[in-house]
């Protein structure tokens, strides 16, 4: 059968069902519609959760440090206590922070990085210190921005 005589058909059909009921045939397509969006819905949130890619594994100091900051800010849904899982994800961050500057020891984003994340996890002196370091290194660079970033951040940070 042609292509055409089969949409010709449907037509038919659709004319023939909206002729008798067309109340029925409006609210038929509703629900339909609101089947059909439920459904596309629902997988895209059970696929969301049940991602398993597992990030690529960063080379340079610079990959280290975005993927730092990435733990850092990462909040899983349905969390009970935001303030612990907060702590640990700095743990984690600190710790891709520590490889960038092992890879590269000029990287003040790497410093700076790793300060916030010791903050953040109460180890204030250490974190200082290493915020400090980072805004010399912002200065040796010309950064001048980066380094009264760093400014506003010491002046809030609590003692």
């Amino acid at each position: 059968m042609p292509r055409w005589n089969k949409e010709r058909n449907q037509m038919t059909i659709l004319s023939i069902l909206m002729s008798n009921n067309p109340f029925s045939y409006i609210l038929g397509f509703g629900l339909f519609g609101m089947i059909l969006g439920v459904d596309l819905w629902f997988k895209s949130v059970t696929e969301s959760f049940q991602k398993t890619d597992k990030p690529k594994q960063p080379k340079t100091a610079q990959e280290y440090v975005e993927r730092g900051y990435e733990v850092m800010n990462e909040i899983p849904p349905l969390q009970q206590n935001k303030n612990v899982q907060h702590q640990a994800n700095c743990s984690n961050a600190q710790k891709s922070f520590q490889k960038a500057i092992s890879l590269n020891s000029k990287i003040a984003l790497g410093y700076q990085g790793r300060g916030m994340s010791l903050i953040c996890q109460k180890n204030i002196i250490d974190g200082k210190k290493s915020l400090h370091h980072a805004k010399s290194l912002y200065l040796q660079q010309g950064k001048k921005q980066e380094a009264k970033n760093i400014d506003l951040i010491l002046k809030y940070t609590k003692n």
